[in-house]
């Protein structure tokens, strides 16, 4: 596995620098204003400095942390209800924001809902617009552009302040870069960055900048984009905004592999990726790390590459369990709050039956019921384990029956493969070699008659006849796969996808000969594996990249398949007839086949094909 260096390292042409610390401390003066708070009003005054300072800095768990303590705290408080209310609005809004970030995006609209509720109640226009502008950017996330348009639209109809405009401006920049929309997105940002110097917002203006550098890199300006991203990495460090250093310096690594300055590349991005290992921020590590794998892969060290590949979908399952955690905790919050309400009534219905057991008679008639209800219980339980033993023994019989007749289908489509190949070999060499001839010799024959044209038509039809049997033996052996390299065939076939408006799809096999030397059978079937996720993945996830991998290592053939589309839940998705084609090619070679998918966050399929003598041409 290849280690990438964390060690800082400077260098004078192009001073890439490199924290030596650890990226967000909390200022002990922060922390102190809190622990002298006397009462709920003044806790409430000394959290908000210390909600800015981790908002600003990127530390969204904090941020959730505090927000929600001081929620309690609030709701356990005596405060008359007005001054809850004023506190909740600015909370919740907090709360809702950071919950964005995180990616929970149902936590963060419930909060954005619930404060609007509450803005509206006060008459709090600007926290109202504030929540309608933390739904509109929830819509942008979940990539629903049309929603998110109309909503921007609206806030901007209703005269918001100029912040609050500028802000929709940004948002709308990025929206018309999704859709390629490069002047109109070029338009907004220029208005948003505009506003944002005249203000001094240091980190919208930085962001702004980045959005514009990757307009002019779409717009096939890369020295201008790369000055810009340079002086956003700069900026940022100088002002601690990690999460902008870090992509700035992503795509600078990009730039300089598209450049072929391969090795100022890997020295960039290694850093990079050492300081978001540092900050523990597995988002940008996931963008650094593909960087990496492709410098590896452009300059033909695969091993690496693939390396590289491993690593990186290691920390993509590790972020989407970190991911699915989260979203578990804040079902947990939900199921405690909802059982303490059960709580307190499944008390208050205790309280009204004991008023009512007060009659002896009624006493006395449970005396004699219970020991009945309890032979009746036990009787019932006797017929519930015996149901479930039955259940259980006809699970496993159908199990075993299952497994038969999968082994079984396993070998006869295994041996209908097989038998296919070698007939269609046998045909092809006899429709070549003996029909073929044949023909090809009573041409020679009948060529060497002169003077009559009946002579001259039957050699014509002769002729045909004979490129008709050659053209017969060669389509029953595919020709593409016997006279082409493999990695090559597969290469053509994606060159016909790379034009401007589809997705930009790249290829790496390695190595060469070793995969071209693969029998034609399963040759095909891997061909036809990739045409069917290629599919997919520009008719259903509407991915803007993909990624392809096909490796020969260790005895496996292993194809990587990565792509930044929409993505879907593997434990709820029904798969199509597709993915099922893809299953049963599998099956005709042991192939196993994982998924790594989470909505909106694209999908990584991995394929691994045991090879053995069997696999390879004679």
């Amino acid at each position: 596995m290849l280690i990438v260096s964390c060690c800082c390292q400077a260098q004078s042409a192009t001073s890439f620098t490199g924290y030596g610390e650890v990226p967000v401390k909390t200022p002990d003066s922060l922390i102190q204003k809190i622990h002298l708070a006397t009462d709920v009003k003044a806790k409430m005054q000394a959290v908000q400095p210390l909600l800015s300072f981790h908002a600003t800095h990127g530390t969204t768990d904090s941020v959730i942390h505090y927000a929600q303590e001081l929620i309690n705290s609030l709701n356990q408080s005596s405060l008359p209800s007005a001054d809850k209310l004023f506190y909740q609005v600015s909370l919740y809004l907090t709360l809702a924001n950071a919950y964005s970030e995180e990616g929970l995006y149902d936590e963060a609209l419930r909060f954005y809902l619930q404060g609007v509720k509450i803005a509206e109640s006060i008459n709090n226009r600007t926290a109202v617009n504030n929540n309608k502008l933390g739904i509109a950017n929830v819509y942008a996330a979940r990539n629903e552009h049309d929603k998110a348009v109309t909503a921007y639209n609206d806030l901007l109809n209703t005269g918001p302040d100029e912040q609050l405009k500028h802000l929709v401006y940004e948002r709308l920049g990025i929206i018309f870069l999704e859709r390629k929309d490069l002047p109109q997105a070029k338009q907004y940002t220029e208005k948003a960055l505009a506003y944002f110097q005249q203000q001094h917002h240091q980190k919208k203006e930085l962001q702004a900048k980045l959005t514009l550098g990757i307009i002019a890199e779409f717009n096939q300006q890369a020295d201008e984009a790369y000055a810009i991203y340079n002086d956003v990495k700069n900026n940022a460090q100088q002002q601690q905004f990690y999460d902008l250093y870090s992509d700035a310096g992503q795509r600078m690594g990009d730039l300089l592999i598209a450049r072929k300055e391969y090795d100022d590349a890997k020295m960039l991005l290694s850093l990079v990726y050492s300081n978001a290992l540092q900050w523990n921020d597995l988002k940008a590590q996931l963008k650094v790390l593909n960087s990496l794998r492709n410098v590896h892969a452009e300059m033909g060290d695969y091993k690496n590459a693939y390396a590289l590949m491993t690593q990186y979908v290691g920390i993509s399952r590790e972020l989407l369990n970190m991911q699915n955690k989260k979203e578990i905790n804040e079902l947990e919050i939900k199921y405690q709050t909802a059982r303490k309400e059960k709580e307190i009534l499944n008390k208050e219905n205790e309280l009204n039956y004991q008023k009512t057991v007060k009659y002896s008679l009624l006493i006395g008639f449970l005396i004699i019921l219970l020991p009945i209800i309890g032979l009746l219980y036990m009787y019932y339980q006797k017929l519930q384990a015996q149901s479930k033993l039955n259940t259980t023994l006809e699970e496993m019989n159908r199990q075993e029956i299952a497994a038969l007749l999968k082994d079984k289908e396993l070998e006869l489509l295994k041996a209908s493969v097989s038998g296919q190949e070698k007939e269609r070999k046998r045909i092809a060499g006899e429709l070549h070699d003996s029909i073929g001839g044949n023909l090809a010799a009573i041409k020679l024959q009948l060529s060497n008659q002169t003077g009559e044209n009946r002579l001259e038509a039957l050699i014509r039809q002769v002729d045909d006849t004979y490129h008709q049997v050659r053209d017969l033996s060669h389509d029953l052996v595919p020709q593409k796969f016997s006279h082409t390299g493999f990695a090559e065939l597969i290469a053509g076939y994606i060159r016909q996808f790379n034009v401007p408006g589809n997705a930009i799809i790249t290829f790496h096999a390695f190595p060469d000969e070793e995969i071209d030397r693969i029998r034609t059978s399963l040759k095909v079937e891997v061909y036809k594996i990739i045409q069917e996720l290629i599919t997919n993945a520009l008719k259903h996830s509407h991915a803007s990249k993909v990624e392809i991998q096909l490796t020969q290592l260790d005895g496996m053939l292993k194809l990587l398949f990565e792509d930044d589309g929409r993505g879907f839940s593997p434990e709820t998705v029904k798969y199509g007839i597709g993915f099922q084609n893809i299953y049963e090619r599998l099956k005709l070679f042991d192939g196993v086949v994982s998924i790594d998918s989470f909505p909106m966050k694209g999908t990584v399929i991995d394929i691994e094909i045991p090879l053995n003598a069997e696999c390879y041409e004679a």
